[in-house]
């Protein structure tokens, strides 16, 4: 979710700033067709763009927002397990980085 989060956060970004007037429902819809994703998780983040096309971020939407909130001790445990055993895992760690970072008001580097 927080992959999905960051990448059409950054093309929401891109078309604001550019005029592009991409809709990002409408990027989740055509994916759903693609070769390489298609996942039923597009359902979801076509149906939270949907009911709010002003939606800042994919985690700020209720649905994502309570699922990410309900998961996250389990999400953390993982990654400090696998941390503390020397198991690398770049993408889960990054992913609750962006969580982290976007849920936080102040930061040395905020969002």
């Amino acid at each position: 979710v927080c992959s999905y989060a960051q990448g059409l956060a950054l093309i929401k970004a891109a078309s604001d700033a550019n005029g592009w007037g991409v809709n990002l429902s409408e990027c989740a819809r055509l994916w759903k067709g693609g070769c390489i994703i298609r996942a039923k998780l597009l359902d979801k983040i076509q149906a939270a763009f949907d009911n709010d096309e002003d939606l800042s971020n994919l985690m700020a939407d209720p649905t994502f927002a309570a699922e990410l909130n309900g998961k996250q001790l389990s999400w953390r445990r993982i990654a400090t397990l696998c941390i503390a055993s020397g198991l690398p895992l770049p993408a889960i760690c990054a992913s609750l980085n962006y969580f982290d970072t976007f849920r936080r008001e102040n930061l040395p580097a905020n969002l």
